[in-house]
């Protein structure tokens, strides 16, 4: 596994109400990683700070990327995220709406500001039951955005380290469409890579158990545990979902 280190006072967390981790949505990895990069700023016991802002210098920082590629990347990501959607079901109504309503970039200066929508905002504060908290840090090392959709998704779960989902619920969260429609490839360029990266850089040990309904897959199980590693390298790790 891949050491992860933090520095005294550099942690950051993430939090999300368990329903908009349960929400379908697809990001590329740097849209992924501004959009986590804000939120780790916002305190979920807090009304939502608007703007939020996130600077090249912060974004190659707490990614490990060079600076020159950093300015690149978050000034594409910011111009993508404004046009990004999300869709949640509350078991009456679907309902989709957007992560941002305005986004402002400094050309040349290499800084971004975001402006959450009204919509999401219950999402992210006033948050007492039914949220998940993670550290930022434990996804920065992730090159896929699958891998950090399973990882929040497991997160959700770690007071019992056990997921159970549908196939065809997974293929919806993770807004895959028409994509890798075959189990199969599912497997191998989806599922498998993730929980490998998961080890590998976040240190997240998963085991994965399938149930058939015919000949067919429909149902994923995915038994988790952080590894012995991380709880060094973490040593305030605890349970930080938040549960009825």
């Amino acid at each position: 596994m891949k050491s992860v280190t933090v520095e005294p006072g550099s942690r950051k967390n993430v939090t999300k109400s368990n329903d908009l981790v349960m929400a379908a949505y697809k990001l590329t990895l740097n849209e992924q990683r501004l959009l986590l990069a804000a939120i780790s700023q916002i305190d979920p016991r807090k009304p939502m700070p608007r703007p939020i802002s996130i600077t090249a210098q912060d974004f190659s920082e707490q990614y490990g990327i060079p600076l020159k590629h950093a300015y690149e990347a978050l000034k594409e990501a910011t111009s993508a995220l404004y046009e990004r959607d999300i869709k949640t079901f509350d078991g009456r109504y679907k309902s989709r709406f957007r992560w941002v309503d305005r986004v402002d970039y400094l050309d040349g200066g290499g800084e971004t500001k975001l402006f959450f929508t009204v919509h999401v905002q219950p999402y992210l504060v006033h948050l007492n039951q039914r949220f998940t908290t993670y550290e930022l840090k434990r996804i920065a090392d992730l090159t896929s955005t699958h891998s950090i959709r399973l990882f929040e998704l497991l997160q959700q779960f770690r007071s019992t380290g056990f997921y159970a989902v549908s196939v065809a619920e997974f293929r919806e969260l993770l807004e895959l469409g028409p994509s890798y429609e075959r189990y199969s490839n599912l497997k191998l360029k989806v599922i498998d890579p993730a929980i490998a990266e998961l080890r590998e850089k976040s240190g997240l040990l998963v085991e994965l158990k399938t149930e058939k309904k015919g000949r067919a897959i429909n149902r994923l199980t995915f038994k988790f545990r952080d590894d012995e590693q991380m709880k060094l390298n973490f040593p305030g790790l605890v349970d930080n979902s938040r549960n009825p």
